[in-house]
């Protein structure tokens, strides 16, 4: 309950934390998972809910596609049905990009140096797949600031 009381859990997670909070204890495996249906029985552990609430935090932190379905299958949640159910009228990718591209570089110029200005966009390009873009996600964003 000490878990569940500071934010969602998925039951991957709590299992998780319980075998190692009680490792060397003679705590049973069973015990694990009786804790964990009844938690989900009574309605305060649900991978759905936790599914959502990952969902809408990676995104809002500017995590796109890749970076949330990885994120989300590490946890042992579906990530498109997590999406989906996070935001019913689905999530504009490419405003998200091009959203923390202007956060991050919207106020840096692109150099005029064609070597400088290739580097610069390298790394650009490196940040944004980082986050889990795309290149047809943010590959027209790379030329924005140079005039």
């Amino acid at each position: 309950m000490d878990l569940l009381a500071r934010r969602e859990h998925s039951s991957q997670e709590i299992l998780t934390k319980l075998q190692r909070r009680f490792r060397k204890s003679v705590v049973t495996e069973d015990v694990f998972h009786e804790v964990i249906d009844t938690l989900t029985s009574e309605g305060l552990l649900s991978n759905e809910r936790y599914a959502q609430s990952m969902a809408r935090q990676l995104i809002s932190r500017g995590s796109g596609p890749k970076k949330l379905t990885y994120e989300l299958k590490q946890k042992g949640c579906d990530p498109q049905s997590a999406v989906d159910s996070a935001f019913p009228d689905g999530v504009d990718w490419f405003a998200l990009a091009e959203e923390l591209y202007d956060r991050k570089f919207g106020h840096k110029t692109l150099p005029a140096e064609w070597h400088e200005k290739q580097k610069e966009r390298a790394k650009r390009g490196r940040f944004m797949a980082a986050r889990g873009f795309s290149p047809n996600h943010f590959i027209h964003l790379l030329d924005t600031g140079s005039d």
